[in-house]
């Protein structure tokens, strides 16, 4: 619907994905310690150990080094889930080797685990690959590291069923989970810039009703007189003075050239995030300020804050009936003034689709009964809604 989304769902990937790296290194880290704890106790070889110690390093320098570089290139943070999945398999295997056990086989699963961490669609893929390769592989060809003595052919295919079938349910968990993640992550991203563009239409219309915008020089002269204040009581250089004039500049629209020529220590990217704190247009300053002032009068429950219905609905719990009445009017009158291109719905055609489609079940039953019993009324409502919209 809106093109921003594709980049705020992608903020919210990063930012993710960021947090589950730094999850899956504690995972690797302990799960080195441990390693070593039990083979120093079992008195395995020194260069087992020693081997197997080196291998488990690597694989957390190089998260540590991709974590580092993903604060400025996050591909670095795409990369590190796809190398950090291939690493701790490896791991896994070479233990599987040096322990020669048949409890060894359980690393593969902890192997497993923790790439799943990750939610993501082309590492769950490379994570059955490489459990199902690295399974079939020990008992096919190094079955003697497993003490299979009495294996046979019948024994090696239930075992092999076994575990294709383990593997699918793990592949289908992960996949329903991994389109869960990306139903909320959407959702998320459509409800910010659906808030984004309300509160731009705030600012619009109350520009045109009230006919007046911010007072500009009021409010810097406010503002430097407050810092002023504030670093003459912390008895400091007042900090704020130069960013606030570069500030009124911008809010001016002063051309960069010049306001860089009076402020050579800034670059263009400097004033770019700077704009963000400007209080005369629509951006985010502002938005944050005309949120606040609306926060306290709205009130979202823990139940319906992850809910789809929270996200597409004319019924959210919290709202009174007459908001609902109010939204469903609006929205009546939109249906019936039609979308270009598309034929206008005649009045039965307008009951069959409030009260046969997927929308009956997005608005509140009781809007429903009213809007059944008293149709015509709005009916009148949309026509004068309408009317004078054409009168304009």
């Amino acid at each position: 619907m809106f093109m921003e989304i594709e980049d705020y769902r992608e903020d919210l990937e990063i930012r993710h994905l960021r947090t589950k790296n730094h999850f899956v290194l504690a995972l690797l880290t302990l799960m080195m310690i441990l390693t070593l704890i039990y083979m120093l106790v079992s008195g395995f070889l020194l260069y087992h150990t020693l081997a197997l110690l080196i291998g488990f390093l690597i694989v957390i320098m190089f998260n540590i080094a991709q974590l580092a570089y993903g604060k400025d290139i996050y591909q670095f943070y795409q990369l590190n889930k796809y190398i950090t999945t291939m690493g701790v398999y490896a791991l896994s295997i070479a233990i599987i080797f040096v322990f020669q056990s048949p409890s060894a086989i359980t690393v593969l699963f902890i192997a497993y685990a923790i790439s799943a961490f990750y939610q993501d669609l082309k590492v769950m893929f490379i994570n059955n690959f490489l459990l199902l390769f690295s399974a079939l592989m020990l008992m096919v060809n190094f079955s003697e590291y497993l003490n299979f003595q009495s294996s046979n052919t019948e024994t090696e295919f239930g075992i092999a069923f076994f575990l294709v079938a383990f593997i699918s349910i793990l592949t289908i968990s992960s996949f329903i989970i991994i389109k869960q993640k990306r139903f909320y992550y959407n959702q998320i991203a459509l409800s910010r810039e659906t808030e984004f563009r309300s509160i731009d239409l705030l600012i619009d219309l109350e520009e045109q009703n009230h006919q007046k915008r911010i007072d500009i020089d009021s409010y810097y002269k406010k503002a430097q007189d407050f810092f002023q204040e504030f670093s003459e009581i912390l008895k400091l250089d007042n900090p704020f003075k130069e960013r606030m004039g570069l500030l009124y500049m911008l809010e001016k629209n002063e051309p960069v050239n010049r306001i860089l020529d009076r402020y050579p220590h800034y670059t263009k990217e400097d004033l770019e995030r700077m704009e963000d704190l400007l209080i005369g247009g629509k951006h985010k300053l502002r938005k944050v300020a005309m949120k606040l002032g609306h926060t306290f009068t709205s009130e979202v429950g823990k139940a319906e804050l992850f809910s789809e219905q929270q996200f597409k609905s004319f019924n959210h719990p919290n709202d009174a009936l007459d908001v609902k009445i109010l939204l469903f009017a609006v929205f009546y009158a939109a249906l019936k003034r039609g979308i270009a291109g598309l034929p206008l719905a005649d009045k039965a055609a307008m009951r069959r689709i409030l009260t046969s489609t997927d929308y009956y079940y997005y608005v509140d039953p009781k809007v429903i009964d009213i809007y059944e019993k008293n149709s015509e009324v709005f009916d009148e409502i949309c026509e004068d809604i309408l009317g004078r919209k054409a009168e304009r």
